[in-house]
């Protein structure tokens, strides 16, 4: 898989319109936001959707679920300062990479896209939920409704993990290979292997590094008293990357939250995952 294809395409597909632009979050950051307009009018008039995907996580492995939802409604979908898309103004340093530091591109790209948070739902997968909890728990960010799937309480790194933070950058593409091997062999789920073996290939070696080594550090505050946007967390109990407790934690922490059981991590990224979401979502 060519790099620049994955952080360059534009996925256009039936029945949706999509632009490709390049807004600024905080100053010296400058985040892809993949933008779909549906054509069928009513669906056009609906409320927004405005997706964040996980660390690293590259379009492709969620073009299932998008190719059907931007038919349905407009969908935003921004990628955070991490990934390779992102253009950085700046000398790389650990603290551009941290939960908080991600995080504060959200508001001001959302408002620049001329859309107002509280008259949007969200959506977001692993660090991306994470990132999605952080803004609303500190009330940057309020949202009409929120689905997360596969939040982190904390982030202990994998054995995978565990050997590329402290490796040289000359011998990264050497372990990357051997992680892709590695995933291949600890991964239940055919389509979350293949994920994976795209976000490595298209991650940017560099950041991959300081991202490692910043969210192993992480541990979220878990008081969302003053939290006021309904939160539905996704949990795949077949999922063996992420904790399957940190989901039952948070669904008892937060207020007006609905723990939702799902049968993979996989089925989360596929169109049949649409109604479950929608009827968290859109329900009064």
């Amino acid at each position: 898989m060519n790099t620049e294809d994955s952080w360059g395409t534009i996925p256009n597909f039936d029945g949706a319109s999509c632009e490709s632009i390049f807004v600024e979050g905080q100053n010296g950051f400058k985040l892809r936001v993949l933008r779909w307009t549906p054509e069928n009018n009513d669906a056009k008039n609906l409320e927004t959707i405005i997706m964040i995907p996980g660390w690293n996580s590259v379009p492709e492995g969620w073009y299932p679920i998008l190719s059907e939802w931007v038919k349905k409604r407009p969908l935003v979908y921004i990628e955070t300062r991490e990934k390779g898309s992102c253009i950085i103004e700046k000398k790389l340093k650990k603290d551009m990479f941290e939960v908080s530091s991600i995080m504060s591109d959200l508001a001001p790209v959302i408002e620049k896209l001329g859309l107002e948070a509280s008259e949007c739902y969200a959506f977001g997968s692993s660090l991306g939920a994470t990132i999605l909890l952080e803004a609303v728990r500190e009330e940057i960010l309020s949202f009409k409704s929120m689905v997360v799937l596969s939040p982190n309480l904390h982030f202990t790194p994998p054995l995978w993990a565990r050997i590329l933070i402290p490796a040289p950058v000359f011998l990264y593409s050497a372990l990357v290979k051997f992680v892709i091997w590695y995933l291949d062999r600890r991964l239940n789920e055919s389509g979350q292997r293949i994920r994976y073996r795209r976000t490595l290939l298209a991650a940017d070696v560099k950041r991959l590094r300081l991202t490692c080594l910043v969210l192993k550090k992480y541990k979220m505050n878990t008081n969302f008293k003053l939290c006021l946007t309904p939160i539905g967390i996704l949990r795949a109990s077949s999922d063996t990357l992420h904790d399957h407790t940190d989901a039952g934690l948070l669904s008892q922490q937060i207020p007006n939250c609905e723990l939702i059981e799902i049968v993979s991590n996989q089925f989360a990224h596929e169109a049949d995952a649409i109604p479950i979401i929608e009827s968290f979502m859109t329900k009064e």
